[in-house]
């Protein structure tokens, strides 16, 4: 977590978000990207998220699709980040990325 100014459903909701294995930290970004209800959009960082979903899970490699109703914890978790403010979502959409990028950077050193 890097920033200082979340609040009290903002943590809570990186916390759990930083127990998920990285796949399922993938489908969960990638379907608050999609979703309607959060409002924000990036299709560049939504594309980069399902090539990384795709070399992580290959069930997803091979249909290229993703049904959350497979994922009940993340269901539950998509739903509290609907309960948050567009400000709120904006800073878990920031600490949910730089999460994932900690995560990857030291995979992909050059």
């Amino acid at each position: 977590m890097i920033l200082k100014c979340n609040n009290e459903k903002v943590v809570n909701l990186v916390k759990y978000f930083e127990t998920l294995d990285l796949a399922d930290k993938l489908r969960l970004s990638i379907d608050m990207f999609e979703i309607y209800h959060i409002k924000v959009k990036n299709d560049k960082v939504l594309e980069i998220l399902k090539k990384l979903l795709c070399a992580v899970d290959e069930s997803y490699n091979k249909t290229k699709f993703l049904n959350l109703l497979n994922y009940k914890h993340l269901l539950m978790t998509l739903a509290q980040v609907m309960e948050l403010t567009e400000k709120e979502q904006n800073i878990f959409v920031f600490e949910i990325l730089f999460n994932i990028y900690k995560l990857i950077k030291p995979l992909y050193k050059a």
